[in-house]
């Protein structure tokens, strides 16, 4: 009966979503177009130091993020490299991103959402910042 229904998914309704308007992604709809297509993306990183008094730096760390501005048209597959991955500690990422790649293969593998968001954020790891 109504239990079986709701496991199996089995549904007697004839209700459907519009066509064109969603997609098996949920933060992107699948008729989006832009002309042109663009993709901006900006690095914003921070730098936070202790000082004493004659200049020399006591402690300092560096946290960043990675702002995307996206329009592109349809269901757009990105990749994002890095020339030294390894110094990129503690991210977050959207969730968009494909983590297990990350994980993997250290590239940022993600379909965007359409618009400006905030791909990841991440700290660079302490060793990496030696001076």
């Amino acid at each position: 009966g109504k239990l079986l229904s709701v496991v199996t998914g089995v549904s007697d309704s004839n209700v459907r979503a519009p066509t064109g308007t969603l997609s098996n992604i949920p933060w992107r709809r699948a008729d989006v177009r832009h002309n042109p297509n663009e993709v901006y993306l900006d690095i914003v990183e921070e730098i936070d130091a202790v000082v004493d008094i004659v200049g020399n730096v006591i402690s300092f760390d560096v946290a960043g993020s990675i702002q995307i501005q996206s329009k592109l048209s349809g269901i757009p597959d990105l990749l994002l490299t890095f020339k030294d991955p390894t110094i990129i500690d503690d991210c977050s990422f959207h969730p968009c991103v494909r983590y297990s790649r990350f994980e993997s293969d250290n590239i940022v593998s993600f379909v965007p959402p359409d618009g400006h968001f905030t791909l990841m954020r991440y700290r660079v790891r302490p060793s990496a910042l030696q001076m």
